[in-house]
């Protein structure tokens, strides 16, 4: 059996590693642990109850205002005396699985090069080509893709980055997006559970089926100064308009909450400043909106799913696919503009249409499986069978 540590310590990264987790948890081939560092420890804890994960390894690291620097020096000790742990009970760690760009995947990656340990980079091949855009977020993904030995590409862009930067196209694999797989089990599952169903409807039972509800999300670093405050002004303009409803949960860092309650130091009827809200109930507020505004990554990806119109509130996206795709677009930021592309996307049904039923670029939902078949691959010699990333490539035509 090969040991495979995941690495992870933010509720999206736990979002597409929990399916990877669950099906690789089933194999005969893999012994599988669980490292959590901790950043967003209460929005990990109902998450991982919700997948029935629990971290071999809880490094639980997040303090108040800490900087990047003392983060990451604490993550790098961290994964050093977890590898030196397994090293003296005689079950050594083969691989390191990180996901997308975070401190933790960067520093985690960091430290299986250090010890020579096999890295797989899970969301690979992302780019804004803007080192301080996202940031630290571009600069953790470049330099992952420098150091890992199997890049795990969501998409066919992302596979032409990586091979635009020189990477080997041998250790490059096109498998779709693990979060669509998460998405489609938790919607499945919501669905499927009368008790579910019920309890979110209890509490959003504000939420009026007569109204076009807009989502709105916030919490990048590089939008404090300018951003969020640009996009909570045009939204309080929104909330003039008698057909709307607005939820926006704020993100727990206190310079987003600083704006917010400036903003809305008189807060509209129509308007529901609330707190971080759970990943489960998210995809039930996600399935109930009308459009979303963002500057999360997972959301663009996982609302083109559910038919959700992106309005992206950022200067550029790593995830172009979507623009293209015709999902989402970028918004811009300055108020009025703003608020005009909102408008044309509510009173626009013909806008709205084309953004609503344009395919999503991100994947299918059987990320995981292919993910599991090349893992397998890795495990057998290559003269005994015909590789399945092969059929993988073959198939997504990527000869």
């Amino acid at each position: 059996m090969k040991t495979l540590l995941f690495i992870f310590g933010t509720r999206p990264e736990a979002i597409k590693v929990a399916p990877l987790i669950l099906k690789l948890q089933k194999s005969i081939q893999h012994r599988v642990l669980v490292c959590s560092t901790g950043q967003h420890r209460e929005m990990l804890k109902p998450l991982l109850n919700f997948f029935k994960i629990v971290p071999d390894f809880d490094l639980d690291l997040m303090r108040p205002g800490q900087s990047l620097s003392s983060l990451s020096t604490r993550i790098m000790a961290g994964v050093q005396d977890i590898i030196d742990l397994q090293n003296n009970s005689g079950e050594p760690i083969d691989s390191i699985i990180v996901q997308g760009d975070t401190t933790s995947s960067c520093i985690g990656g960091i430290v299986a090069f250090y010890n020579k340990i096999k890295i797989i980079h899970l969301e690979a091949g992302l780019r804004s080509h803007d080192i301080n855009s996202p940031f630290p977020e571009e600069f953790n993904r470049k330099t992952l893709s420098l150091i890992s030995d199997m890049h795990l590409a969501p998409t066919i862009e992302a596979k032409a980055n990586l091979m635009h930067e020189h990477a080997d196209e041998k250790k490059i694999f096109v498998t779709g997006n693990t979060g669509i797989d998460a998405l489609f089990e938790v919607k499945t599952r919501i669905e499927k559970s009368a008790d579910l169903s019920q309890s979110f409807q209890k509490t959003f039972h504000f939420i009026d089926k007569s109204k076009k509800l807009i989502l709105v999300t916030l919490h990048r670093r590089e939008s404090f100064e300018k951003n969020i405050k640009i996009v909570m002004q045009g939204v309080l303009e929104l909330s003039k308009r008698d057909d709307v409803q607005i939820i926006m949960p704020l993100h727990l860092n206190p310079e987003v909450r600083k704006v917010a309650s400036h903003i809305f130091s008189e807060c509209p009827s129509n308007v529901y400043l609330m707190e971080p809200i759970d990943y489960i109930p998210f995809v039930y507020l996600m399935n109930q909106a009308y459009l979303i505004v963002t500057d999360s990554g997972g959301i663009q990806e996982e609302a083109p799913s559910l038919g959700v119109p992106v309005l992206i509130a950022r200067e550029n996206t790593e995830r172009p696919e979507a623009i293209a795709a015709g999902t989402s677009k970028l918004v811009p930021l300055q108020k009025d503009e703003f608020i005009a592309t909102v408008v044309d996307l509510l009173d626009n049904m013909i806008t709205y249409n084309k953004m609503a039923q344009a395919q999503n670029p991100f994947g299918d939902g059987h990320a995981c499986e292919r993910i599991e078949d090349l893992l397998f691959d890795d495990l057998v010699p290559a003269t005994h069978i015909i590789p399945v990333s092969a059929v993988i490539n073959n198939h997504l035509g990527l000869h």
